[in-house]
C-alpha cells in the first residue's frame, strides 16, 4: 500500500508521496506515473515526492522531487512547492508564519505558510533571460514560428526552469493552444531541455491573463514558475511596472511581485488539501 495526500494550488493538483527520510523516491518511475493517471490512478499533474534536503541546502530539512505525467523529471514547479509546504505544516514539521527553506531540484526556496493555512509566499529566486543549455538561441520579444502558427513577441526565461512566454492580444483556444505548445515544447533545436509555454494577455487594470502549456504535462490550470516569468518579461519589455500584479490563469490568480533587474521574484497564492489515501 502507497499512502498519499492530493492537495491543489490555484487548480494545479499532485499527489504528494511522504518519504521525508530517502535521498530519492523509492517508488519506481512508472507507479509514480500510474499515480497521476487521472482514469486509472489517483490523478494530478504530477507525483511530489518530499525527500530529505541535500546536506548544501541552506539549512533546509526537506526536499521537493517532482515526477511530471509523462515520468520526465523538472527542476521546480511553484505551485508543487506550496502543496509540500502546507502538507509539511499541516503535518507539524515547518513552522506556520515562519521563514522556513526547502531544497528542490533548482536549489533552494525561502518561505512561508500563512496563519490561515490556505496560501503560502515563496521567494522564487531571480528570473534569467539568458540560460545557455535551456536556451542556446534565447528570444527576447522576437518571432517564433509553431504548430502552424507564428508570434512575434516571445521570450525566453528561466525561473530554474524553461519558460517561452507569448505577448498576444488574445489567448488562443485550448485545441489550439495544446497543437501549439506541444510543437513547441518538443522544438528541439530551440528547446534542447523542452520547454513550458505562457500566452499572455494584459488587461486594462494591469491584470495579465495567462494560458499555460507545462512541459511534461500538458495544459494545465496553473503554473507558479510560468506566471513569474510571465511577469517579469513583461516587466522587462516595460508592459507591466515593477511591484505586484494579479496573474488569472484557469485555477484562479497568483500575486507575482517584480523587483530590481536581478533580485528575486515573489509569488503568493492559495494551497489546500483536498484528501489523503492510500492504493
Amino acid at each position: 500500500m502507497v499512502a498519499f495526500t492530493k492537495l491543489e494550488a490555484t487548480g494545479n493538483d499532485f499527489v504528494v508521496i511522504d518519504e521525508d527520510q530517502g535521498a530519492e523516491p523509492a517508488l519506481p518511475v512508472a507507479v509514480r506515473v500510474a499515480l497521476s493517471d487521472r482514469h486509472r490512478g489517483v490523478g494530478g499533474d504530477g507525483v511530489l515526492s518530499i525527500l530529505r534536503a541535500r546536506d548544501d541546502a541552506r539549512g533546509a530539512r526537506y526536499r521537493m522531487h517532482i515526477t511530471n505525467p509523462d515520468g520526465s523529471v523538472p527542476e521546480m514547479c511553484g505551485n508543487g512547492l506550496r502543496c509540500v509546504a502546507l502538507h509539511l505544516a499541516q503535518t507539524g514539521r515547518i513552522l506556520v508564519d515562519r521563514d522556513v527553506v526547502i531544497d528542490t531540484d533548482a536549489g533552494p526556496r525561502a518561505l512561508r505558510v500563512l496563519p490561515s493555512l490556505d496560501a503560502v509566499t515563496i521567494d522564487m529566486g531571480p528570473a534569467r533571460f539568458a540560460s545557455p543549455a535551456q536556451f542556446p538561441r534565447a528570444l527576447d520579444r522576437m518571432p517564433l514560428a509553431a504548430g502552424g502558427a507564428t508570434f512575434g513577441r516571445a521570450t525566453t526565461v528561466s525561473m530554474g526552469n524553461p519558460h517561452v512566454v507569448l505577448e498576444v492580444d488574445a489567448l488562443p483556444a485550448l485545441d489550439d493552444a495544446a497543437r501549439i505548445g506541444r510543437a513547441i515544447e518538443h522544438d528541439a533545436a530551440t528547446f534542447p531541455q523542452r520547454t513550458n509555454v505562457e500566452w499572455a494577455v494584459v488587461r486594462a487594470d494591469g491584470s495579465v491573463d495567462v494560458l499555460v502549456w507545462e512541459r511534461g504535462a500538458g495544459l494545465t490550470q496553473a503554473c507558479g514558475t510560468g506566471a513569474c516569468g510571465v511577469a517579469a518579461a513583461l516587466v522587462r519589455h516595460g508592459m507591466l511596472s515593477r511591484g505586484t500584479t494579479t496573474m488569472r490563469l484557469p485555477g484562479g490568480t497568483l500575486q507575482i511581485t517584480v523587483g530590481a533587474p536581478d533580485a528575486s521574484v515573489w509569488m503568493q497564492g492559495p494551497v489546500r488539501r483536498v484528501f489523503a489515501g492510500a492504493t
